[in-house]
């Protein structure tokens, strides 16, 4: 058994909150570490990418005392809690004597984190930062591979990722490819435009159209895939870390929300 911040201490091993807190400093966003603090054991762990109802049910069936989420638990001021509302699952969690912690920021830029796991998965060997926040850690990967056509290189994504949801715009030969874990369209954007990566095809997800037609009118391919597959893959990585490292008995298992894959 832990107590919940040795546990968290653990989780930091792989993804310190430092980097987030520094990404806030820098006008990022966040809000990661322990979210909902019901008591101080922590005995079953729940991994699941976000905090749904769903989540919170198989984290119950689990016997768990602990969920571990990437995307916060809360992430906006929240004016009212109630089982009709939108944070349903979250009160579920609060009644039901749940821990939360939620890793995100630091979990995308960390050296194995998220945003790493993409390139990794997508054939990327030789990987540079774009956004670079200290060594081996930032935001935004560039990476060549063998050289191939647009709808083939939709493929092996899709393959790669296992999801059928992927689409293709451009019809250049992909040779470099740059990766943004998540909504990272805006980062893409300022990445090409500001002249810091010159890939021939961007990867991310949830792209706002004016941010795709930039990019295609660029001259850039663009490969969206859904935001959950984005982040899933090196989600489970850090599940894989954690229940490695994890002793005194404690048990942990991982949910992957196949409604979003």
């Amino acid at each position: 058994m832990y107590k919940l911040k040795e546990f968290l201490n653990l989780l930091e091993e792989y993804a310190p909150l430092s980097y987030s807190r520094r990404l806030i400093e820098r006008g990022d966003y966040d809000n990661s570490g322990i979210i909902v603090e019901n008591h101080d054991k922590v005995q079953k762990i729940f991994f699941s990418l976000d905090l749904s109802e769903n989540a919170v049910s198989k984290a119950l069936e689990f016997g768990a005392d602990t969920v571990v989420t990437h995307h916060p638990a809360i992430y906006e001021p929240i004016k009212n809690l109630g089982v009709n509302g939108s944070n349903r699952a979250l009160l579920l969690a609060i009644k039901s004597g749940l821990n939360v912690i939620s890793m995100h920021l630091n979990l995308d830029v960390a050296k194995n984190g998220i945003d790493k796991c993409l390139s990794n998965v997508l054939g990327g060997e030789k990987v540079e930062i774009l956004d670079r926040l200290e060594d081996r850690v930032g935001y935004g990967r560039e990476f060549s591979i063998d050289t191939t056509t647009v709808e083939e290189f939709k493929k092996i994504v899709a393959k790669k990722l296992d999801t059928d949801k992927v689409i293709a715009y451009g019809n250049n030969p992909v040779k470099v490819v740059a990766s943004f874990c998540g909504g990272g369209g805006s980062h893409a954007l300022s990445a090409v435009q500001d002249g810091v990566t010159y890939a021939d095809t961007i990867v991310t997800s949830d792209l706002a159209h004016h941010q795709l037609l930039a990019l295609v009118e660029s001259g850039k391919n663009v490969i969206i895939i859904p935001h959950y597959v984005a982040e899933e893959y090196g989600f489970n990585k850090f599940y894989e870390f954690c229940a490695e490292k994890i002793k005194n008995g404690v048990k942990a298992c991982y949910f992957a929300d196949k409604r979003f894959m």
